[in-house]
């Protein structure tokens, strides 16, 4: 008992991972296009969401001999990235906001008045459509999330072992959410099990907050998401 609960209470103190809306990647035509909005999560709220242009930024694609390139993100909305990728990792980030008594806005914290929080936002999904040795290896790109394991080889109520590492290094102590739920924190070495609970598109999340020192904001969050599909 005293071990759960010191388990919850530090679940509590961990920035939540059920954020406003999940990222995630759809194969379309060529390519890939990047949407956020509630499709895939467990939680209420519209399938999609716009958003800005300018907060994707960019993505890795790394093909099945396991080189990796740069993708540019296409104008407009949804953010699309031509080409064939097993795993690709697309980033986005809406950047500063602050939070007064009054409002929330999408501003870094200089010149606003009482502010109760500030935080920089940076977020990443990425999707693996094909297993290769390269999908077991992280991009080494800040906060990303890898499987252990051939994740098509899971079944249902089976479980899944992921790594979390931030620039390739595993990190411990992180909140590790399936499908929009908190499922537990990884251990000393990065790894989480988790149970996969249905077929179609699976979304495994996790977030961290560290603070910053420059002046535009108290701390940085970040979340990642990975993706794949279980087919019946």
């Amino acid at each position: 008992m005293p071990r759960l609960l010191s388990l919850l209470m530090l679940l509590a103190a961990l920035p939540a991972i059920a954020h406003a809306h999940d990222l995630w990647l759809e194969r379309e035509g060529a390519g890939y296009a990047l949407y956020q909005g509630h499709r895939h999560s467990a939680h209420s709220g519209a399938e999609v969401v716009p958003y800005e242009p300018a907060a994707a930024k960019g993505a890795l694609c790394r093909d099945t001999a396991g080189t990796t390139r740069p993708l540019a993100a296409g104008r407009g909305h949804p953010a699309r990235f031509a080409g064939d990728c097993a795993t690709l990792l697309a980033t986005f980030s809406t950047g500063y906001w602050t939070k007064t008594p009054w409002e929330t806005r999408n501003v870094p914290k200089a010149g606003s008045a009482d502010v109760l929080k500030s935080w920089l936002s940076e977020e990443s999904v990425k999707r693996i459509d094909r297993w290769t040795a390269g999908a077991a290896q992280p991009f080494g790109s800040g906060l990303e999330i890898t499987p252990a394991e051939d994740p098509f080889r899971v079944a249902v109520d089976d479980k899944l072992t992921v790594l979390v590492t931030d620039g390739g290094k595993p990190l411990a102590g992180v909140p590790v959410a399936y499908q929009g739920d908190t499922r537990g924190i990884t251990g000393p070495d990065g790894r989480i099990a988790i149970r996969l609970r249905r077929t179609g598109v699976q979304l495994i999340s996790a977030s961290s907050e560290t603070p910053l020192a420059d002046g535009k904001a108290d701390v940085l969050i970040r979340a990642t998401a990975l993706q794949f599909e279980l087919r019946p």
